[in-house]
């Protein structure tokens, strides 16, 4: 199986919402989860940075679904 050219065989990709950083601007406060010492951690990654690659759902591969 190829290797996903969108996260590079990885399975993850930098968030989007916060683009890579694991936190977000204080223009969105409204949409931050208050965590440990007040840090706003991005509600889509949690403080991970990283997301599932959703062209390959985390996987690394893309699977041929044979329908050529």
């Amino acid at each position: 199986m190829p290797a996903c050219t969108r996260c590079n065989g990885k399975g993850s990709i930098d968030c989007p919402q916060c683009e890579g950083r694991g936190i977000i601007d204080e223009g969105q406060l409204e949409l931050i989860t208050e965590v440990g010492r007040g840090a706003p951690v991005c509600p889509a990654c949690r403080g991970a940075k990283l997301i599932a690659c959703p062209d390959c759902e985390g996987s690394g591969q893309i699977v041929d679904d044979g329908d050529d």
